[in-house]
């Protein structure tokens, strides 16, 4: 990917919170921002984006804006819009639409926004931090208003955690926990997958059966499993099934 930059090329990088990604310059972090927006987060407005802002990009004027809102506790939105608009890099009818979804994340219950975070802490692939959001959540005073089908996706994404670092067992348990709530082919799927990456071949179509899945439908999982894993050593075996799971995590934004 390349980027058309017309200010400073920082020598020393900004480190986004969160993913650790190296920003060297205003347009590159406004394209991380704008392609990212769902997981843009308060971590990123900090006082040491200020300091880069003034001293390695040559913004000041962008700095000081954001010193402001970030002294005065501005909403989000107000923070990425601001930021935004520093630069040229988008045009205003783009920045609008960027508007709208920070206006719709804003309105968001608070569950749902706690969900969010550990979801982008699943991403960015730190699964400690993530599994131990996804445990406070459930276990927590905001877990009644979570519907079957959220508290299932919740379930979903703590299994890929525990998938990363923990034992196929507990992930498959909890991808079968996720199914009974959400109904999800893709949860019912990794947990029977689970089996053949152990060796179980037999326990795949038995416990499948059982859950009344075709067994046309169990044969083309397994010739999924069969065409993507099992050329692969053992460890790019795990890290393959997990990084697909991760491609479908189910985040409830509305």
């Amino acid at each position: 990917m390349f980027l058309l930059c017309k200010g400073r090329v920082a020598k020393k990088p900004y480190i986004m919170p969160i993913t650790g990604k190296r920003i060297y310059s205003l347009e590159e972090l406004c394209y991380e921002i704008y392609h990212n927006i769902y997981s843009v987060t308060e971590e990123i407005f900090v006082p040491s984006l200020v300091d880069w802002l003034k001293n390695e990009v040559g913004e000041p004027v962008a700095a000081k804006k954001m010193e402001a809102l970030i002294r005065r506790n501005n909403d989000l939105k107000d923070m990425v819009i601001t930021l935004l608009c520093a630069c040229d890099y988008y045009k205003e009818e783009e920045v609008m639409e960027v508007l709208e979804i920070m206006k719709q994340i804003a309105d968001l219950p608070p569950h749902l926004k706690q969900k969010r975070k550990a979801d982008n802490y699943l991403r960015a692939g730190h699964y400690g931090q993530s599994l131990a959001c996804y445990k406070e959540l459930m276990n927590g005073k905001e877990s009644e208003r979570y519907t079957p089908e959220e508290y299932g996706d919740l379930l979903h994404n703590q299994a890929i955690a525990y998938f990363y670092i923990s034992s196929f067992s507990e992930a498959g348990r909890y991808f079968k926990e996720a199914y009974a709530r959400n109904k999800r082919e893709e949860s019912l799927q990794y947990y029977l997958t689970i089996f053949l990456m152990q060796g179980k071949e037999e326990e795949f179509y038995t416990e499948g059966l059982r859950m009344k899945q075709e067994k046309e439908t169990l044969d083309r999982w397994k010739k999924e499993f069969d065409d993507s894993y099992l050329s692969l050593k053992d460890i790019e075996v795990e890290r393959s099934f997990a990084d697909h799971c991760k491609r479908d995590l189910r985040v409830s934004y509305a």
